[in-house]
């Protein structure tokens, strides 16, 4: 296990987990905006699994997805290259959402925050009886989800 407590922390911690993930990635947070999900490393990781195909999936579930088009434009150029592996989509406001923050690697891997609002918390990479709760809770949330983030604008 390992704790962060600073922006950089939380930043090593999201990096070593998608160093680790191998198939698939769910996040379940407020916003990305902790995440500085575009930075070039950050982003050639997520287009690894992208371009990995075999079933590779990575889905992004937030509370607000108000800025995702507006804040992370090569995150949305991969949502439009590789649409059938990476998804982004908006908790059902109506629904009851944890407190919490997790992104789950696979089955084994979890980057945990008690408090959405907070910066600190944990990274286990080896912890599949920590992970299968959450797996089980973001799948429920999954379903319920509603309005997906498009990666094309519509206009006149």
């Amino acid at each position: 296990m390992t704790v962060f407590e600073t922006p950089s922390e939380f930043h090593v911690a999201f990096d070593t987990l998608l160093a680790h993930t191998q198939r698939q990635l769910r996040l379940y947070d407020h916003d990305l905006s902790r995440f500085d999900i575009d930075h070039s490393p950050r982003h050639a990781s997520l287009r690894a699994i992208c371009v990995a195909g075999g079933g590779h999936r990575i889905e992004l579930l937030l509370d607000d997805i108000r800025h995702v088009a507006r804040d992370h434009p090569r995150l949305l150029q991969l949502v439009r290259d590789f649409g059938h592996v990476i998804e982004i989509r908006q908790a059902d406001p109506a629904a009851p959402r944890p407190d919490l923050a997790f992104v789950l690697a696979d089955r084994h891997g979890v980057m945990l925050r008690a408090d959405k609002a907070a910066e600190h918390g944990t990274l286990h990479l080896d912890a599949p009886h920590d992970v299968i709760p959450l797996q089980q809770s973001f799948e429920a949330m999954w379903q319920r989800s509603q309005a997906s983030v498009s990666a094309t604008t519509l206009g006149l």
